[in-house]
């Protein structure tokens, strides 16, 4: 439904109060001056049903996914004996050691990328006036910052939806031509140029089934004290007819917004904003998002935990306490002489702090080059000679919790990245089922399940996104795509496709089964190169004993059961099929052999190979001919 003015202001009016609101929760309870949150107020403002718990996951994931955020949460509460000092030592030292594993888990669900899963087919405008300033051109090359709506799809959304499920994406042209007609600025015809813009659910400030409403990344002009600033808020809102822009204005303090005003009128029917989705939950019967990301968040936040501890008890280790023999300190002042660390003032009446040896009671033995002083023995005194046990020594801790720590972090690391599929490449199996066949199977199963609605839901966005830039930009005259979804991934490692060969030919499996099999595993180590990959499915179609051993082929065309040139194409493929592609002679229609047509490409392997057998089996007729011609020779000698 679209909105009109006074509606709009309802919804901003509503943001207004529930923050202000949050505001006064925050000042009644105080504020945490660590992490700068409320104490015992909500952390933020509910704009919306489940926006605190959208927001708090959000916050959750973060630090494991952007290397810049530090989790101020997550080191809040400091653990049993931590000293201050030992905070802050941890807080400058922090590396953000997970980031590798969201790394291998973004690599793992964006197999659905690889060009020979999915494709896109652009339909043309139902109107020739547009020429070649097609919506095909357009997408391919005019998305800000990436170039094309396919790569910002492949580089940028599998990150944004597994940190913000609940974040949205936004159609929509930052700039709107417009004409001026009889005194008045008006909107014009020329082709806008509409580009994706991402809101994290933190942004997302009001929303119904009716609305979207974002602080923006514009700003504003407003006034703080004598000064005026451009930090002001911009507010957008989308309906199914308009995008409104409503700017704060006046004193920042007073949070005031002016009138809203349409920025852009886009008529598409649709609010043009999508949820980057997850896994569906319900919370009070409204439809939230969960990250599937979140389940090894536990792990990965005690990863961080235990490293910077690491961190503390290394450096300790590397710079121990030094223990050495002290002697008394005699500092003396206004006639008292230091005791125990403490003088007493005649002045006061009080004790103050020795400034010689800063209340330990105690100065040190060590000279200006670091060198530990040992008194001798003289006539006068024992000096140190009558001392027992060490003058000097250094103590670190134990480091059997270093060793503790590391087995706990990689632990945890292997554990999270077994809930997220994520295998190690070509990994050692453990396991006797890992080691067969149907190990190998299942494997694949669980990972296939565990990445076809990511991918569906990625390409769903994609999808919509195309229409909705289309349809911005071309109106009425956009034709559309057509995208085909992923239905299968590069989700087995080569040693896994090795595996189940091996498992598959033991057992006697069908020739069918073990062939589908083998045909697998040359796709998944050949379909970075289109070429190797083309050459190599060749084969497969063409070559009927493509999983039989060599023993077995050599037997069969010794009884004659199998052609001989079969023999030769199984053998020699790669080779002949690089021959066809020397000797071909591109024509208008092909340039290349491998563009011909696939059942054209067998025929012509095929008959290179017959053309080498009968090239072999002249050779060894005009040996057998020599040999009965010699043999009739020597007969016929005898007789004479």
């Amino acid at each position: 439904m679209a909105l009109d003015e006074t509606q709009v202001s309802q919804a901003v009016a509503a943001y207004i109060e529930k923050r202000k609101n949050h505001r006064q929760k925050v000042d009644r309870y105080g504020m945490n001056h660590y992490t700068k949150e409320p104490n015992d107020a909500p952390r933020y403002p509910e704009y919306w049903e489940g926006y605190n718990i959208c927001a708090d996951m959000y916050d959750a994931i973060r630090p494991h996914v952007d290397p810049n955020y530090y989790p101020v949460k997550l080191f809040e509460k400091r653990a049993p004996n931590e000293t201050k000092d030992q905070a802050e030592f941890m807080r400058a030292n922090y590396r953000p050691v997970t980031i590798p594993v969201f790394e291998d888990f973004k690599a793992t669900i964006t197999r659905a990328f690889a060009d020979q899963n999915w494709n896109i087919t652009y339909k043309r405008e139902t109107d020739d006036r547009f020429g070649d300033d097609t919506f095909e051109e357009y997408v391919n090359h005019g998305i800000k910052n990436f170039g094309s709506l396919e790569l910002f799809m492949k580089s940028m959304l599998p990150t944004l939806k597994i940190a913000d499920p609940n974040g949205i994406i936004a159609i929509y042209p930052e700039d709107v031509p417009t004409t001026e007609i009889d005194g008045e600025e008006v909107f014009s015809n020329d082709l806008v140029e509409p580009q994706p813009y991402y809101y994290s659910c933190k942004r997302i400030v009001g929303k119904t089934d009716d609305y979207f409403m974002v602080v923006s990344q514009y700003t504003s002009l407003v006034k703080e004290g004598k000064k005026v600033t451009n930090d002001g808020e911009v507010l957008l809102l989308f309906d199914d007819e308009n995008i409104w822009k409503i700017e704060q204005t006046g004193k920042k303090s007073d949070f005031v917004f002016g009138e809203p005003q349409v920025m852009y009128n886009h008529g598409e029917g649709e609010i043009p904003c999508k949820v980057l989705m997850g896994t569906p939950v319900l919370y009070n019967n409204n439809v939230l998002y969960q990250s599937v990301y979140i389940t090894a968040i536990p792990l990965l936040d005690q990863v961080l935990l235990d490293n910077s501890y690491l961190g503390l008890i290394k450096a300790r280790s590397t710079f121990p306490f030094i223990v050495a023999v002290g002697d008394i300190c005699e500092f003396e002042q206004d006639g008292n002489k230091c005791n125990d660390g403490q003088i007493y003032n005649v002045n006061t009446g009080n004790y103050s702090t020795c400034p010689s040896c800063n209340g330990a009671g105690m100065r040190s033995r060590f000279s200006a080059s670091g060198t530990m002083l040992i008194r001798p023995k003289t006539s006068l005194s024992d000096g140190d000679t009558g001392l027992s046990g060490e003058y000097l020594k250094f103590v670190s801790p134990p480091l059997d919790t270093n060793k503790f720590l590391r087995e706990e972090i990689d632990t945890n690391l292997l554990k999270s990245r077994g809930i997220l599929h994520i295998n190690n490449s070509d990994q050692a199996v453990q396991g006797n089922e890992a080691q067969t066949a149907t190990g190998s199977m299942n494997k694949m199963r669980s990972l296939y399940a565990f990445i076809k609605p990511q991918s569906d839901q990625m390409f769903y966005i994609f999808e919509w996104m195309n229409n909705t830039i289309g349809y911005q930009r071309y109106g009425e005259y956009y034709g559309g795509v057509n995208v085909v979804y992923p239905t299968t991934f590069d989700i087995v490692t080569p040693s896994d496709y090795l595996s189940m060969i091996k498992g598959l030919t033991d057992a006697g499996a069908p020739p069918s089964i073990v062939y589908a099999t083998v045909i697998n595993y040359l796709r998944t180590i050949n379909y970075t190169d289109k070429e190797t990959d083309a050459i190599y499915n060749l084969i497969g179609i063409a070559d009927d004993l493509l999983t039989m051993p060599s023993g077995d082929i050599a037997l069969r065309v010794a009884n004659g059961t199998i052609e001989a040139w079969r023999d030769v194409l199984h053998h020699s493929a790669p080779q002949l099929i690089q021959e066809l592609m020397r000797e071909f002679v591109p024509t208008d229609e092909y340039n290349e052999f491998l563009d011909l047509p696939i059942n054209e490409q067998v025929d012509a392997l095929i008959e290179k190979a017959q053309s080498r057998t009968i090239q072999q089996d002249d050779a060894f007729t005009r040996l057998e001919n020599q040999i009965i011609n010699f043999n009739a020779n020597n007969r016929g000698a005898g007789t004479a």
